[in-house]
């Protein structure tokens, strides 16, 4: 079997490649020097690069020597990775290197001296042909660093010399062998087009005769290290994802992937995103927790403000609670959805209490109570009477309005019929009817009449009842200056004992245990005040109710009244 040896002729070998890579990197520079393109920003699709380098062997032998090569090299950009992560780069690459080492005596004991002698100069001619996947990342404005590896087809000849190949000295090996490069680039940018590079690359192979001859358990593996000029083929101007905006410009400008319309995943297109003037790398610009493509498109709320309607509730408190994110009040009743909140009202509800009355006019009374003074009247009513809703007697003649509506007296005046009785004392004092002055048709008023119920016919209702809140706090204590607890008391005393026969006391709790435990303290606190009055009969018992009340009083009259 025969093989052809390879000559480099000396001439070429070493100063014939320096002075190519001199005057090509000089005619880069002389063209950078008059270059007019913005430095280090241009996105590169293509780099084309030449390269010099210096190489080492790195085998059996300990003698080996420093010598030159050079390559030519092209990187495609592939894809950008997410949140500024670098890039990945494919790179090619065809290298020619010369590789030297010393004879020693070693050598000589497989070629005899018409091969080699001691110290004579030996060299591989390494052409490899490489693929390798870069991951590259911007340094500062003006470098970028590429790391990586990947896998080489080199062609090698081994000779002495005089260029003459080496026979093959010991077992067969063949002119081919794999390798795996490992690759550090270094691109100083000049222009948009132009970079000096700077490259180091280690050659593992996967043969041991890279040197001619094989002399322990390790393959040989080479060095290069070397400078470089690139020329770089800027990317096309085009919208590769169809977002309405160029791929330089996303590289660039907005720093977005130029392969995603929808950079962030906030369902707004990058293109929309900075047209509208949020973040096409945020998906929630203004930090409110709603993203930005669903304020715009699903919300109508301003993807740029927490809140949008400046009601004092930001965005996305009022999409869980149900409001509207671009009203400052949602059932436009007065009061802003903040204010609402605030204050346990429904800011989707214009009358929370159901009333009569909408939230933004309770000013004074309680747009969670439908009868703010428990005086039996809804807020609503009082209102449309021009009472007032906190004021449970208007004409303070001890009758609450509510009566004085249910008994069709005037709630504004203390003496509906002028005959000089209030109209409490004639419903529970005289029993004559508050809406005629002489209840018994006989021509004497009933304020001057001993006998006003003669032959009347009024008959006032068997049963009575108002309610009362706030009188516990604290879950069972009661608060002896709550104004429902007052005017309980104000009730139970004023009883008129003659009519009254009965007084119902209803307590509420939110379980039955609370329920009775707040009755029980509710009987010790009246036997205790009530000890000396001469009142009816009070009949207390616990119920559960959802209500906001804590008791309710029934007056229960005699059965006989009017007959």
């Amino acid at each position: 079997m025969s093989f052809i040896p390879i000559r480099i002729p000396r001439t070429v070998s070493s100063s014939s490649i320096n002075a190519l890579i001199v005057l090509f990197v000089w005619s880069g520079i002389s063209t950078i020097a008059t270059a007019q393109e913005d430095l280090a920003q241009t996105p590169r699709e293509w780099i084309l690069s030449l390269e010099g380098n210096a190489t080492k062997l790195l085998d059996d032998f300990s003698d080996t020597r420093f010598s030159n090569g050079g390559g030519l090299s092209l990187r495609h950009h592939v894809k950008d990775f997410r949140g500024r992560n670098g890039s990945l780069y494919l790179r090619a690459g065809l290298g020619f290197h010369d590789l030297q080492w010393r004879t020693d005596g070693r050598m000589l004991q497989y070629y005899d001296s018409s091969v080699t002698a001691i110290n004579d100069i030996n060299r591989t001619f390494a052409m490899p042909f490489s693929i390798e996947a870069l991951w590259r990342k911007r340094i500062g404005s003006e470098a970028e660093l590429f790391l990586g590896g990947g896998l080489e087809l080199t062609y090698y000849s081994p000779m002495n010399n005089s260029g003459t190949a080496l026979p093959k000295p010991q077992e067969q090996y063949g002119k081919w062998t794999l390798g795996i490069p490992i690759t550090v680039i270094l691109d100083y940018m000049l222009t948009d087009h132009f970079s000096l590079s700077f490259m180091s690359t280690l050659h593992p192979t996967m043969t041991d005769y890279l040197d001619g001859l094989s002399v322990g358990d390790w393959a040989d593996t080479y060095l290069t290290v070397g400078v470089g000029l690139t020329y770089a083929f800027p990317e096309p101007d085009k919208d590769s994802d169809y977002d309405g905006l160029l791929n330089r410009d996303e590289r660039i400008r907005y720093r977005t992937n130029p392969y995603s319309d929808d950079t962030d995943g906030d369902g707004l297109r990058d293109n929309d995103e900075i047209t509208v003037g949020t973040s096409p790398l945020f998906a929630d610009t203004d930090g409110d927790g709603l993203r930005d493509g669903d304020e715009v498109h699903r919300w109508g709320s301003n993807p740029l403000k927490k809140d949008s309607d400046d009601d004092g509730l930001e965005d996305l408190a009022e999409t869980v609670i149900g409001s509207s994110p671009v009203r400052a009040d949602s059932d436009s009743d007065g009061l802003n959805d903040s204010v609402e909140q605030a204050h346990g009202t429904d800011p989707l509800d214009v009358d929370t209490d159901d009333d009569g009355l909408p939230d933004g006019l309770e000013t004074q009374s309680s747009p969670l109570l439908a009868d703010t003074d428990g005086d039996g009247l809804p807020d609503g009513k009082e209102s449309a009477w021009s009472l007032r809703s906190y004021d449970e007697d208007f004409d303070a003649d001890g009758l609450y309005d509510g009566a004085e509506i249910h008994f069709g007296t005037d709630p504004k005046k203390p003496d509906t019929d002028n005959d000089g009785v209030t109209d409490y004392a004639e419903i529970y004092g005289l029993m004559s009817d508050p809406t005629n002055p002489d209840s018994d048709g006989d021509d004497i008023p009933d304020g001057r009449d001993p006998s006003p119920v003669n032959n009347s016919t009024f008959n006032p209702q068997r049963q009575l009842s108002w309610v009362f809140m706030e009188i516990f706090t604290r879950g069972n204590t009661i608060d002896e200056n709550a104004k429902g607890f007052v005017q309980m008391l104000h009730l139970i005393r004023s009883a008129a004992r003659q009519q009254v026969f009965e007084m119902e006391l209803q307590v509420f709790g939110r379980d039955m245990t609370e329920a009775r435990a707040r009755r029980n303290e509710l009987e010790r606190f009246l036997r205790k005040l009530t000890g000396s009055w001469d009142i009816p009969i009070i009949t207390a018992f616990e119920d559960v109710e959802d209500t906001y009340y804590d008791a309710r009083l029934r007056y229960i009259f005699n059965s006989g009244l009017g007959k």
